[in-house]
């Protein structure tokens, strides 16, 4: 049998850090939820008095997904993966990354970090029975956030906040940047509720408004090259990173470096939700509020910052100008440069 992933986690196995093990033949490759796990990791290990997290990342080849991601296979998982390590690197605190593809030797670390008793999420049992509610809620945040008065925030992936200085410095250094994202499922080779993806046309008014009243916004459209249309590579105000060898790591960088984010509930989305970042995030399904335990049409989470709203209706022309022009003239009137990571 092959051991060394799991001589690795007898190594790794430490009482003062959380063990977060995400096993992917029942938790889901998704950017949404792969961020709010970050979140609630970094939440548990807070109040464990834990000092780091370490991820534990568990793939069966003949088994590498869930039956409602049957679309991912033995023959394609490790592009899903590698897709969804760029958001794993957000989560605050973290050590290290083991990537466990060996069942034995994956059930044996699992085994070892019990013996060692480090604390680990989710929990032994919970592991056990492979239990995992969807969508991944905000009760471990909203907890935390009432006992000490903040949650941690996700920040760029690991060694990207620096290239995103330097990007924007060189590039875009005067602008009032925001990073957009109405989602477009329908265009993508599998798609998902497409009642939640944005109305273009209105997306479309608002830019070429925005283009002629403030020439100094510049937007950059993040998602996969199935999730936008090419009239926007028309649009002088508009860039897309994928068109520019960039990929998921840069654009959450961008995220954390942006002025603003504007977009349909997704996984950006959620990278926005849990920064300093404002936001508008438009579309929320009316059934997400039990989850983030908010009522339905609620304005902002509890743990929300200023100008950031939340909207549970399709978005239009006038909503995005709106909340654009918010907090355009609040950064302006401030003298704010567009914020720029550490």
């Amino acid at each position: 049998m092959r051991i060394e992933g799991f001589l690795r986690a007898i190594r790794a196995a430490d009482r003062t850090r959380l063990a977060g093990v995400i096993d992917f033949s029942y938790q889901h490759y998704a950017l949404g939820d792969a961020l709010t796990t970050a979140v609630n990791l970094a939440c548990t290990a807070t109040e464990l008095g834990c000092r780091g997290i370490d991820l534990y990342l568990i793939i069966h080849p003949s088994t590498p997904s869930t039956k409602v991601q049957s679309f991912i296979t033995a023959h394609n998982y490790l592009n899903h993966l590698d897709g969804l390590l760029p958001a794993l690197l957000t989560t605050p605190m973290l050590h290290s990354i083991h990537v466990l593809r060996d069942p034995r030797s994956a059930g044996m670390a699992v085994v070892s970090l019990a013996a060692s008793r480090a604390p680990m999420w989710p929990s032994l049992w919970n592991h056990l029975r492979q239990r995992m509610r969807y969508p991944i809620g905000h009760e471990i945040i909203n907890r935390f956030y009432v006992r000490h008065g903040y949650i941690p925030l996700l920040s760029a992936p690991r060694g990207y906040a620096s290239w995103a200085r330097r990007f924007i410095e060189r590039y875009h250094g005067d602008r009032f940047l925001v990073v957009i994202n109405p989602r477009q499922s329908r265009l993508t080779p599998v798609p998902a509720a497409i009642h939640r993806d944005a109305p273009l046309d209105d997306w479309y008014d608002f830019l070429e408004s925005v283009r002629t009243r403030q020439p100094d916004a510049h937007f950059f459209m993040v998602g996969g090259f199935a999730e936008w249309e090419p009239r926007l590579l028309t649009m002088e105000n508009v860039s897309i990173p994928r068109t520019l060898g960039l990929g998921l790591a840069h654009e959450l960088a961008l995220v954390d470096a942006c002025d603003l984010f504007m977009g349909t509930s997704s996984g950006f989305a959620t990278m926005a939700t849990f920064s300093r970042v404002p936001y508008l995030i438009t579309n929320i399904e009316q059934t997400f509020a039990r989850d983030a335990e908010v009522p339905v049409g609620a304005e902002a989470y509890p743990f929300a910052r200023e100008h950031q709203r939340l909207v549970w209706d399709q978005e239009d022309a006038d909503l995005l100008h709106h909340h654009f022009e918010q907090v355009y003239a609040a950064r302006r009137a401030q003298g704010v440069a567009p914020r720029l990571p550490g």
